[in-house]
């Protein structure tokens, strides 16, 4: 299983910063870049990312999209992010369980 996650900006060095606080490390990116996207194999990894971006709304004018495996991207918003969140701990806990069989 694959998340992939993508931040759209039009806001020029937003994600850069907004990248490099949340890493807490500077981050080879242009600033100029408006969008990125990262592929995580294992959905809690996503999950950090994702409430980060919707809690610092208040100070990033980031949007947050979301595709799992090859299915529809959806756009993550402060109305559905629990949901979202409760999917991939599902996605998750249900891959858990395949692992231990």
């Amino acid at each position: 299983m694959s998340i992939n996650l993508s931040l759209c900006s039009r806001k020029v060095g937003e994600i850069k910063s907004f990248l490099e606080k949340y890493y807490q490390k500077e981050i080879d990116l242009d600033s100029d870049v408006g969008q990125w996207t990262y592929k995580y194999n294992r959905p809690l990894e996503a999950i950090d990312i994702i409430s980060t971006v919707i809690d610092n709304s208040y100070e990033y004018n980031i949007k947050i999209f979301i595709q799992v495996d090859e299915g529809d991207i959806h756009m993550v918003t402060t109305e559905n992010c629990n949901d979202i969140i409760k999917a991939l701990l599902y996605l998750y806990y249900e891959d858990w369980d395949k692992e231990e069989e």
